[in-house]
């Protein structure tokens, strides 16, 4: 049962990721929006994978051994936490996927947190890490690991310990973002929440 709520939600967050970036594409060119994020020098740097990709029978692709068990997203980054990140009051902050999704929004952004496994992240982080090949852009001294997934929605993917977690930002208005505002915002975030655990 575990399993299938959990494709079934990884499932779902990759049809949104493409809603996401159907919506940037079709998106008429009129006023972007303004980030109140400034931007930060990138310190990123694509690199080959080269990590050995898992045996096909695992299907899932992030938190393979998500534990629901854990601690609730919304606990670990907190409204306050994303409010300090984005420099703007967090309108709600809404939990789901048995405590291992928080979704906050604040005017038009929308930002995803995704605990995808308290256990079996490295395993995880591999998978993903090897599955996007050239689209996986590296995140030194970020975590024990990080990477953004540069298709779509250049989403976070951090591994601390044996915990993964990922970052997406958007716009609910389907409006295009500056992809470096939205690494700076994801990076700053989880900078955030690594503040938090030990």
């Amino acid at each position: 049962m575990k399993k299938s709520k959990l494709f079934l939600f990884v499932a779902l967050l990759l049809g949104a990721s493409l809603l996401v970036a159907c919506g940037q594409t079709a998106a008429p060119a009129g006023n972007p929006v303004q980030a109140t994020v400034a931007p930060v020098q990138a310190t990123v740097a694509p690199v080959a994978a080269t990590v050995a990709p898992v045996a096909a029978n695992n299907s899932q692709s992030s938190g393979a051994n998500s534990n629901p068990s854990g601690p609730d997203a919304c606990t670990l980054l907190t409204k306050d936490d994303v409010s300090k990140v984005l420099g703007t009051p967090v309108d709600t902050a809404t939990g789901s996927g048995l405590g291992g999704v928080c979704t906050y929004t604040a005017k038009n952004l929308k930002i995803d947190f995704t605990v995808a496994g308290h256990t079996g992240g490295a395993q995880a982080m591999a998978t993903d890490f090897a599955r996007l090949g050239n689209l996986a852009l590296v995140v030194p001294g970020l975590g024990d690991q990080a990477f953004y997934n540069t298709n779509s929605a250049y989403a976070l993917f951090v591994l601390k310990g044996d915990a993964e977690y990922l970052f997406g930002m958007s716009d609910v208005t389907y409006q295009p973002l500056d992809p470096t505002v939205v690494q700076a915002t994801e990076k700053a975030l989880a900078v955030q929440l690594l503040s938090h655990l030990p």
